[in-house]
């Protein structure tokens, strides 16, 4: 079984590609067809996870003119501020896209049960 604790910067096994992440950019548009996108630096390339109000378009992976991969990832507006939790409290990151099914998600690697969030003290 594979951990992605074992994960060191990119791993890519049979057809679904799992990326370490350190950087990423939050947009918050208006009068385009999607009213937010986060943009991840991924070591091959970017990806963009658009989010949308209506129906959205299939996720896919693009090649840039520079060679690198454009992973284009579509999900509902209401999953925007799950995204952002995640990007804001967690780390080590990583970011899954399954070249079959361009299934796509981020992740965190395993944590113990109970580790709680850190608290400010006054």
């Amino acid at each position: 079984m594979l951990c992605l604790a074992n994960f060191k910067e990119k791993y890519t096994m049979a057809n679904f590609v799992t990326e370490e992440f350190k950087t990423y950019k939050v947009f918050l548009l208006s009068g385009i067809e999607n009213d937010a996108s986060i943009h991840i630096k991924l070591p091959s390339g970017v990806a963009v996870i658009r989010f949308v109000s209506g129906s959205s378009n299939k996720n896919s992976v693009e090649p840039s003119k520079s060679g690198d991969k454009i992973f284009k990832v579509y999900t509902s507006m209401t999953n925007f501020p799950h995204y952002i939790d995640i990007l804001r409290n967690e780390a080590p990151l990583f970011f899954f896209y399954d070249l079959d099914d361009q299934v796509s998600y981020i992740t965190t690697t395993d944590e113990p049960v109970g580790e709680g969030e850190w608290k400010v003290m006054s």
